[in-house]
């Protein structure tokens, strides 16, 4: 809770690409992280692509979470609808030619006030927050060779923070999809989409200070992808092209009395293009190969100024020397790389086998973030004049059997992973409405390697599953001037460095109508950095820090309960209901977020935020109807 985000083998939140009908989605949750922002109704399979990430898939360096939605009920109408004390949600879905065309729709909304009462910062009981979204999708055959699929999603986030400050953000998506078979072996898929996010700020309470500050972003996408079958191969070959379009942001005053100065930082604009090509080879009955190569280019374009500095000191505002101006079609930044996939699979035996992987990635967008939640604050910032493409290489290995009677799947992973043209950020930096971010980064490489084993059961009425996560991920300045160097040049931990990670998951199936289920997370504490040491100077108290993220925040345990019952199992019912009972963090205990440090009569004091620091019951009803 309280994080908007994952972190993947050592990457940041934003190094992560989520794709929803082939879409990216660029803000992932709802309500503090306590809900994903996509609907699990809506889900046919969700894929998460770590080690082996095909060539089909580029702008991340450290995963891709590819969402496949479902297609609706082709024979019959079919509907279901739910609520409880948080949020209700509805689905229906149907027909629109028996055996030919579908449609599905779903929605949710919350009404979830009360929840913030339940949390233990001051300022934070005193808000309010609200959500909703809304999925929907129709699918058609126009004949055997030839189907295609439109779908769309809307979502939105209100919170107004301390009776003040009003935070609202949401998500677009809009996707049109057309497969084609020429024969059994080959087929294309081509996909255009745009996806569109945007966050506003806006404080009334004051009216001569009154503010509405936004930030957007906004890309169009063309994809072309194909598959070919024959013998041993499995080729698959495409091109992407991706428009983007950033406004960094605008902070304009909210009424007439308001004294706000003005501002409007100019839109980035950027073309990303790719093509790739992947085969999979059967190299025997026991052995695989997986090679591809994807190239990519980059080009920023458009109106901009760049400011030019002294290249004997550390950028700063006071170093300005000149500035470069690009005109409407000018290119301001370009880079071009390729990128190198593969993968070799042994079965060793007929219920194990080992896999080795390799990824060089490349990433030209990137989230500003000083922060380890992604919050609505944050800003996407294209690569340009200054910041470069992040790439990294991951290498990767693991073992995977079979056990008990192919009953328990069991596996075990390593890997290693480094990162070039990474960044930090000075500390106290603002990012927000910053023209000239590249006076308040520090570039860093990173480096990152960790141990992930997991064992699950997946049959019968006892269904478990435990992961246990071993994972280090440290950066080191790379910046020519003294005060661009972070902890004298030593490694240090990376902001969502957490080394150790273990999430237990059981569900047991009383009957065909009761069931219970647990889900326990136990996580290291995220780096920190402490004032060590105070000091005044002409009358201020001045605060000495310890070196960056020498320290973590306590250990984050979660333990979550639902016992489900099912109201009938006849068939043909018009309205089958099913009851969840369940309860977050049933321990009640007040996870540390963050800890922050205020001057309280002149002693420095720290205090633990926690989020939701108490146990959270719900009872949920839903039913399913037209199901006769």
């Amino acid at each position: 809770e309280g994080s908007m985000g994952f972190n993947v083998r050592g990457g940041s939140a934003d190094q992560n690409l989520i794709l929803l009908y082939g879409a990216p989605v660029y803000n992932s949750s709802h309500f503090f992280g306590f809900f994903s922002s996509v609907n699990s109704d809506i889900i046919k399979e969700a894929t998460l692509y770590k080690g082996g990430m095909p060539a089909r898939y580029g702008g991340r360096i450290s995963s891709v979470l590819d969402i496949s939605a479902r297609e609706g009920n082709r024979k019959e109408l079919f509907g279901n609808a739910g609520i409880s004390p948080v949020t209700t949600h509805i689905l229906l879905e149907g027909p629109i030619k028996k055996d030919t065309g579908s449609f599905i729709l779903t929605g949710r909304t919350t009404y979830s006030n009360w929840v913030m009462h339940l949390i233990q910062d001051k300022a934070i009981r005193r808000s309010r927050a609200n959500f909703y979204d809304i999925n929907a999708k129709v699918t058609y055959d126009l004949d055997k060779n030839n189907k295609i699929d439109f779908s769309s999603y809307v979502s939105h986030d209100g919170f107004k923070f301390n009776s003040d400050t009003l935070y609202t953000y949401n998500n677009r998506i809009i996707a049109l999809m057309w497969r084609h078979f020429f024969h059994s072996r080959f087929l294309s898929t081509v996909t255009l989409n745009n996806s569109d996010y945007n966050y506003t700020i806006s404080s009334t309470s004051h009216p001569s200070e009154a503010f509405t500050m936004s930030h957007r972003i906004n890309s169009t996408g063309l994809k072309a992808d194909f598959n070919m079958y024959g013998g041993r191969h499995e080729i698959n070959y495409g091109i992407d092209i991706t428009r983007y379009a950033v406004n960094p942001g605008t902070y304009l005053p909210a009424s007439d009395s308001s004294i706000i100065a003005r501002k409007i930082i100019p839109e980035e604009k950027a073309f990303e293009s790719s093509v790739y090509f992947e085969d999979k080879i059967a190299l025997n009955e026991n052995i695989s190969f997986v090679g591809g190569i994807r190239l990519s280019a980059f080009l920023a374009y458009g109106e901009k100024t760049v400011m030019l500095y002294d290249p004997r000191v550390t950028r700063s505002e006071s170093s300005i020397t000149d500035s470069l101006k690009f005109g409407r079609r000018e290119i301001s930044e370009g880079n071009f790389g390729p990128e190198f996939r593969a993968s070799l699979n042994i079965r060793t035996t007929d219920r194990s086998s080992v896999k080795f992987n390799y990824n060089r990635t490349r990433q030209n967008l990137h989230l500003l973030s000083n922060t380890v939640s992604i919050s609505p604050s944050d800003t996407w910032k294209l690569c340009d004049y200054y910041l470069k493409p992040i790439t990294g290489d991951q290498y990767a290995a693991g073992y995977y059997r079979m056990l008990f009677g192919n009953r328990i799947e069991a596996s075990a992973e390593i890997y290693y992973k480094v990162m070039r043209n990474a960044f930090d950020f000075k500390g106290g930096t603002r990012l927000v409405m910053n023209e000239n971010i590249e006076t308040d980064v520090l570039p860093v490489k990173g480096k990152a390697y960790g141990l992930e084993l997991s064992m699950k059961r997946s049959a019968g009425k006892f269904r478990w599953s435990a992961g246990y996560t071993y994972s280090r991920t440290f950066l080191k300045s790379t910046g020519s001037f003294r005060d661009e160097i972070i902890n004298g040049g030593k490694w240090f931990p990376a902001n969502f460095d957490r080394t150790n990670d273990l999430i237990l998951s059981f569900n047991y199936l009383i009957s065909r109508r009761f069931s219970f289920s647990s889900n326990y997370t136990l996580t290291s504490g995220r780096p920190i950095t402490y004032p060590v040491a105070s000091y005044y100077m002409n009358d201020v108290l001045l605060l000495q820090y310890s070196e960056r993220n020498k320290y973590r925040i306590p250990v984050y345990s979660r333990l979550d309960l639902s016992f489900r019952i099912s109201g009938t199992l006849k068939a043909h019912k018009l309205a089958n209901p099913h009851w969840i009972f369940s309860v977050y963090n049933v321990l009640s205990r007040q996870n540390v977020y963050s800890i922050y440090f205020t001057n309280n009569k002149n002693q420095v004091k720290g205090y633990k935020m926690s989020v939701f620091g108490r146990a959270i019951p719900s009872l949920t009803l839903s039913f399913d109807f037209f199901n006769k």
